[in-house]
């Protein structure tokens, strides 16, 4: 899953990187024609944003599946005596069960 993600971001910085280099250098060099001949992308500068929307999307969606697999944020482990302490102070064992149970922990 952290595989893809890497990969989807490369891709999305790549694209991020190859579109904006069209702004100034077109296929003529600097200056070119100009706007008249859209730097001899024509329209598939539309197709590269629909491309690059794509991914943010997947990327976005690879995310929040992630988040959710994760499920809410574990707290610290307790320790077996804490457990056991819980339990007595909860009337779940006798006190003579605590001191058995905490001497066998213990040993």
């Amino acid at each position: 899953m952290r595989k893809s993600i890497q990969i989807l971001s490369a891709l999305a910085v790549g694209l991020i990187l190859s579109c904006r280099g069209a702004d100034y250098y077109g296929p003529q060099g600097p200056g070119g024609w100009g706007p008249m001949m859209h730097y001899g992308f024509g329209y598939g500068g539309t197709f590269m944003w629909l491309i690059f929307l794509i991914v943010v999307g997947v990327l976005i969606y690879f995310i929040v599946q992630a988040q959710k697999a994760k499920g809410p944020m574990q707290t610290q482990a307790e320790s077996p005596l804490d457990i056991l302490r819980t339990r007595y102070a909860k009337g779940e064992i006798s006190k003579e069960d605590f001191d058995r149970m905490k001497k066998d922990l213990e040993s």
